[in-house]
């Protein structure tokens, strides 16, 4: 048992991680990160094209997330990327981090309606920021559905509306006005 435990253990170490690149080529991927970061015509979407751009013009291969320790090395030169072209372009929310794809809801106009809920006893309201009107009232339509109301939009002008509610034909002391802020 001893001869098998030593050979397992020798083959363990004989097996080493060759995804793991040497001093040289990440001190050479730094500084490609570095000068990119810094060179301003350069528009950089995101830190990961930054990195990637540095492999490739040090022609080295990336590493896959198997390749454990080039992979750690990897995530190491994101991290530097990210902080690389915050402090090149002064800071960590300018146009470097927007991306179409992942940020292009944060990118769409948002409008503010102010919600009024009124009952014959009570009454609140709330602020909630939506792409148009028709999204609050399509919200009100969907909850009011689900307990079986009919809903009822009377719209005043294209920034307000009253929403009035009944059940069963029976017309409920409940109304939502939404105004657009």
């Amino acid at each position: 048992m001893t001869l098998l435990s030593n050979l397992l253990v020798l083959e363990a170490s004989s097996k080493e991680d060759s995804s793991k690149i040497d001093n040289d080529a990440v001190k050479e991927l730094r500084k490609n990160i570095k000068d990119g970061a810094q060179d301003l015509e350069q528009d950089w979407s995101n830190a990961l094209e930054l990195v990637h751009k540095a492999y490739k013009v040090a022609g080295i291969e990336r590493p896959t997330p198997s390749e454990r320790s080039g992979w750690t090395q990897y995530e190491e030169l994101l991290q530097y990327g990210v902080e690389e072209l915050a402090d090149a372009r002064k800071g960590f929310d300018s146009d470097w981090r927007m991306s179409s794809t992942v940020f292009k809801e944060a990118m769409e106009k948002r409008i503010k309606v102010r919600v009024y809920e009124t009952s014959d006893k009570k009454g609140k309201g709330h602020t909630v920021e939506v792409k148009n009107m028709e999204e609050v009232i399509e919200m009100v339509r969907k909850q009011a559905g689900e307990k079986a109301y009919d809903v009822d939009v009377k719209e005043h002008d294209p920034s307000n509306c009253t929403i009035n509610f009944s059940y069963q034909g029976i017309k409920r002391p409940y109304q939502v006005k939404l105004q657009r802020l």
